[in-house]
């Protein structure tokens, strides 16, 4: 890990003031990194490893909400209501969750690295979503 200070500029005239802070990381990315920057404008009494912490967390979340967003369809467009597209967000993060502890279970049993490549959120999702027109297809719909 190392840090340097950096001046942001717009059209020749300075305008922020911050640290650059480079990573090296234990495993690449998928895109195949083994280095990320991050630039940051946090006062220096936030080191350079806490910076890394943070911005490891945060892509935890961002994670998070591509799963959110593209599995489970948590933005949908016909919700024009807010209270509608509320309410479908807040069905998301409850699938969400469901989602998040069946991996888990997973990894107890089969471990990370195998859940990490071999599982995927959006077909584990889309299992969920054949459930219904198939049970319409099997019961009669007063059932």
């Amino acid at each position: 890990m190392s840090e340097r200070r950096v001046k942001v500029c717009r059209g020749g005239q300075r305008m922020l003031r911050m640290r650059q802070v480079r990573v090296r990381l234990k495993e690449p990315t998928e895109d195949g990194d083994s280095e990320v920057e991050v630039l940051t404008d946090l006062p220096g009494k936030v080191s350079a490893v806490r910076v890394a912490e943070i911005y490891l967390k945060r892509w935890r979340i961002e994670g998070a909400f591509h799963e959110l967003t593209v599995a489970l369809n948590c933005e949908v467009n016909a919700l024009g209501y807010p209270r509608a597209a509320l309410f479908g967000f807040c069905v998301a993060v409850a699938a969400y969750n469901v989602l998040s502890v069946l991996k888990a279970a997973l990894r107890a049993v089969h471990g990370e690295q195998k859940v990490r490549e071999e599982v995927s959120g959006y077909y584990m999702a889309l299992e969920w979503a054949m459930v219904y027109p198939g049970m319409m297809i099997a019961l009669p719909a007063a059932e």
